[in-house]
């Protein structure tokens, strides 16, 4: 299930994108074997990021909005960059360097963390992209991606074009509720989207504040402040904000009414979405019809540059089946 960091630091994003770009958005399922090796979790995250994104907006008559599992191209063409990307570049990648700084040792990590970058290389290059919308923890994948592509291109000849990552400033890094770390579930320091409002006061109300301030009627600090960070990208009243932040710092208002108002501003925010998810969640035909037509639509896509690849590394020939 999305939190609001996932919104501010990716979706938020997407949506503006669909508005004038041709999009490719997909849930990233094969990806999640890395770490989840239980069938039933496995279908029911799945079946929450699909809800969750075209709750939030993702638009599938403005975006290509598909399964990476449905498309085998994907997976064809890691096989191939495989052979142009060193180890070497592998072992430098963060998912695989924290798991050894964690203690793990090199036999407890599976391939497909390992070989992770080399997939998301597939994921990108496939489609040719300009930008990749990321968080700043995602940029040395598309950094990767760029390298792979550039020795595929040196070794067989020019085919993928090398793409941007995107990443906004004011959100490249949403803090944690914790006020210290990455906003994160595993770390348990995040605020819900799709929750039940009874967790989702609680995450708020459990916000860290200013721990200078022990009484609502002494000065505190806004900056740095995760609730007012909130507030700050989250609450479309702008009045309001800006009437709490200047009691905040005169000691005119406690912090449970500044958390209770931003929990009222998330509601407002994602009421919509939250209506949305519920419809949703009764339609699995509609559900599935969407992701049937987006897998379709961006199959065309894959299949055509797969073949300029098969071509350009030596994989078709004259014996090859004509298309």
């Amino acid at each position: 299930m999305l939190h609001i960091g996932n919104y501010l630091g990716a979706v938020r994003q997407f949506l503006e994108f669909q508005k004038k770009y041709d999009c490719f958005y997909f849930v990233a399922d094969l990806h999640g074997l890395t770490t989840v090796q239980d069938k039933k979790k496995m279908q029911r995250n799945v079946e929450n990021l699909v809800l969750n994104y075209l709750a939030l907006g993702i638009d599938p008559e403005k975006s290509t909005f598909y399964r990476q599992s449905d498309l085998p191209e994907h997976t064809e063409l890691q096989s191939i960059l495989n052979n142009v990307t060193p180890l070497g570049l592998i072992k430098r990648c963060h998912a695989y360097k924290d798991k050894l700084q964690k203690g793990e040792s090199e036999e407890s990590i599976n391939m497909g963390l390992f070989c992770y970058p080399i997939l998301m290389a597939a994921d990108i290059l496939l489609y040719k992209p300009d930008l990749v919308p990321v968080g700043k923890d995602q940029k040395q994948h598309v950094e990767i991606a760029r390298d792979i592509a550039q020795r595929f291109n040196s070794t067989f000849g020019k085919v993928f074009k090398l793409p941007k990552a995107y990443i906004p400033e004011e959100v490249a890094v949403i803090v944690g509720t914790d006020g210290k770390r990455k906003m994160s579930k595993s770390l348990g320091n995040y605020i819900s989207i799709f929750g039940s409002e009874k967790d989702i006061k609680e995450q708020v109300m459990g916000c860290f504040t200013d721990p200078k301030r022990i009484h609502g009627d002494e000065p505190g600090t806004v900056a740095g402040n995760p609730v007012f960070l909130y507030h700050q990208l989250l609450n479309d009243n702008k009045e309001e904000v800006k009437d709490l932040q200047e009691r905040y710092k005169k000691g005119k208002v406690g912090d449970v009414e500044v958390k209770e108002k931003l929990f009222a501003a998330l509601m407002r925010k994602f009421g919509p979405a939250r209506e949305r998810y519920e419809e949703l969640k009764k339609s699995p035909e509609k559900v599935r019809e969407i992701l049937r037509k987006g897998a379709e639509k961006v199959r065309k896509v894959g299949r055509k540059m797969m073949e300029e690849v098969r071509e350009t590394v030596g994989l078709r020939n004259k014996y090859s089946p004509k298309n």
